[in-house]
């Protein structure tokens, strides 16, 4: 387990060093309409709260279509429409087509998930021309406390800018918590820091909240 730990800490630290002074809010609401054995319906608004949690900078909607085609590998497809601050405070409209491959494994009480997703993006004065490559490692830790079942998460993501062919963005959880509350609903809880490179890199100290029901 120790050695676990160590591999997992070296996988997270370069991120955490390059940690700037911005604070954000980031919260998401996700409904599972249908959950089936195989296929599965989801929606989820984001709002994300800038410049120290104070400022609406963004926020999306989507609905995505997964299906779990076998036991270790799902696939998804989905839409997401959302508007961002794109340099100024004018928010930038942009329409994604987000198709997945989703394994996952499980060792022991660890559970591996792993995001490859790509997104085809028309973003607003950019034209259609801006596909992006995003690839996610969630490592899940399930523990109880005072016999209620819990689980720590850490994760990171780099996304990949195939016009640019270069990677331009990095999002590490160092530490999350995963509370259920109800048998078809969750909490998640965590921080993440958001490295971006524009000329340089810079970076964004983020707390953020997953809430989950599943109908």
């Amino acid at each position: 387990m120790k050695a676990r730990m160590t591999l997992l800490i070296l996988f997270l630290m370069p991120s955490s060093l390059l940690a700037g002074d911005d604070f954000q809010y980031w919260s998401r609401l996700q409904v599972k309409a249908i959950d089936t054995r195989y296929v599965d319906y989801i929606n989820y608004w984001d709002l994300r709260f800038c410049e120290g949690a104070s400022h609406l900078g963004f926020w999306q909607t989507s609905q995505k279509v997964q299906v779990d085609a076998f036991e270790n590998l799902g696939f998804g497809a989905a839409y997401t429409y959302l508007e961002a601050e794109a340099g100024s405070s004018e928010l930038k409209y942009q329409h994604r087509l987000e198709l997945e491959a989703l394994p996952r494994w499980k060792f022991g009480r660890i559970n591996i998930n792993n995001r490859d997703r790509f997104e085809f993006r028309w973003i607003e004065g950019k034209g259609s021309d801006n596909g992006r490559f995003r690839q996610l490692w969630e490592f899940e830790f399930p523990f109880k406390a005072k016999s209620k079942p819990l689980a720590f998460y850490c994760s990171n993501e780099f996304f990949l800018d195939c016009k640019a062919r270069t990677i331009n963005e990095n999002q590490v959880v160092p530490a999350g918590i995963v509370i259920p509350l109800s048998r078809r609903s969750s909490l998640k809880v965590f921080y993440m820091l958001q490295s971006r490179k524009k000329d340089t890199w810079s970076s964004s100290h983020i707390l953020g909240t997953h809430l989950s029901f599943a109908l």
